[in-house]
């Protein structure tokens, strides 16, 4: 079963008693620095006075191999997986021990209720038990130039809240000389925050919460308005396509090409090193015809997942090290730090009562958009398999739209078709799977 494409990780292992714990991870630079000083605090504990980190630097190895290093007996301990990949992990029971168990066997003091409902809600079984420790969340924000509103004869303390005002701004900014906006990640900013926010369905049984059966349902009448609207802005100007990814799209923005950028609220201090204008911020835009008022945000991220195989003493200090993890006052470094999103309730309130959010605008409204209203079965995420090619047909069909290729009804329904065959060969090798265990 196809897990997730190749990945590079950073190895890090701390040793025991003259074994080592292996993690990998994939941050770099700046989270990196960061998450190494969390890590490095943990060893200096004089509860851990035997344990020392040790980071081997330029060794980084794709997450396939990662696995097969494992069954060999090789490690690693812990592993990260981003959130798209989530489902097929869930569904390799036989490879890691649940982090729920890890953490009430060994850590008497762990309860699940500390995390916020959509983190611990995408990290966990059916049942409720946590499978992994959520880590890197985030969700997305609006970002825009503050010096182009002006230019452009706009309120720069005032961004679009809805997409009619949106579509107004971004008129007014392409006659100043802008394109409205861009995004990353087409599929998570055009289809997936779009349903989310709405409470529109995605998939069938609940976005996929419920099982392997589900299959695609994201070509709605208010996914295609949304969609065919992108359209016809991307012949005016008002929207301008910059890929899939996060590198162009965040480029064209700091250049002052695009006055507005969606993108996730983590990447605000990376965004403020390279843009020489004032970045203001504000919640990702809504269609009133489609909701009175929205709903709640998905998260993107990934989560540590604890491998099987191992002793007693290496899984208690990984307990150890994860309730190091979701401390409070760890988890207020990490989101204050990085603008990822604090996993646990306690951290939001202790930074909001310290003031944190006064000038970190962008980090709480990514927490309210995720608190959101009441939760529905269609604003928890999105948990399918094989989602990373998924995602990638789903993408090939918003081009498509983009372009004027296809219309925005037969782009989604052409890539809700394509989408499910592999949702179907999924259900299948993964049925397959557990038969033959």
């Amino acid at each position: 079963m196809k897990i997730l494409r190749a990945l590079f990780f950073v190895f890090f292992t701390f040793n025991l008693f003259g074994s080592e714990i292996v993690m990998t991870h994939a941050f770099d630079g700046f989270l990196e620095e960061k998450f190494s000083e969390i890590v490095e605090e943990f060893n200096q504990d004089s509860n851990h006075n035997k344990i020392k980190l040790k980071q081997v630097k330029d060794y980084k190895v794709a997450y396939e191999e990662g696995m097969k290093e494992h069954h060999e007996g090789k490690g690693p301990h812990i592993l990260q997986v981003y959130e798209v990949a989530t489902l097929s992990m869930m569904l390799e029971e036989e490879a890691y021990v649940p982090v729920g168990d890890l953490l009430n066997k060994y850590q008497s003091r762990f309860d699940p209720d500390v995390y916020i409902d959509v983190v611990r809600k995408f990290y966990s079984a059916p049942n409720g038990k946590m499978l992994s420790l959520p880590w890197n969340a985030s969700t997305g924000v609006l970002f825009y130039n503050k010096t182009a509103f002006k230019k452009a004869g706009l309120n720069p303390e005032k961004p679009p809240e809805t997409w009619p005002e949106l579509e107004k701004m971004g008129e007014k900014l392409h006659k100043a000389g802008f394109y409205g906006y861009t995004t990353a990640w087409p599929a998570a900013y055009h289809l997936e925050h779009v349903s989310c926010w709405h409470d529109i369905p995605y998939a069938t049984h609940r976005n996929g919460f419920d099982g392997i059966q589900a299959r695609l349902e994201c070509n709605h009448d208010g996914q295609k308005f949304h969609i065919q609207k992108v359209a016809e802005w991307s012949k005016k100007g008002v929207f301008s396509y910059s890929g899939r990814y996060t590198e162009e799209p965040e480029r064209r923005f700091a250049k002052g090409e695009c006055a507005i950028l969606m993108q996730g609220a983590n990447r605000l201090p990376l965004l403020q090193r390279n843009c020489d204008f004032e970045i203001g911020v504000g919640f990702m835009p809504y269609w009133p015809h489609l909701t009175e008022k929205p709903h709640s945000l998905n998260i993107g991220g990934s989560s540590f997942w604890v491998l099987k195989g191992f002793s007693d003493e290496e899984y208690e200090t990984i307990a150890a090290f994860f309730t190091h993890l979701s401390s409070v006052s760890v988890q207020k470094k990490w989101h204050q730090s990085t603008g990822y999103l604090p996993l646990t309730n306690e951290a939001y309130f202790e930074s909001k009562k310290e003031g944190f959010y006064e000038n970190h605008r962008a980090a709480e409204i990514a927490v309210l958009e995720v608190l959101g209203s009441q939760p529905t079965d269609h604003t928890w995420g999105i948990r399918l398999g094989n989602y990373i090619e998924v995602r990638d047909i789903l993408i090939d069909y918003l081009e498509k739209a983009f372009s004027g290729e296809l219309s925005a009804e037969k782009a989604l329904n052409q890539g809700v078709v394509e989408g499910n065959k592999l949702l179907e060969t999924f259900e299948k090798e993964s049925s397959t799977a557990h038969l033959n265990k």
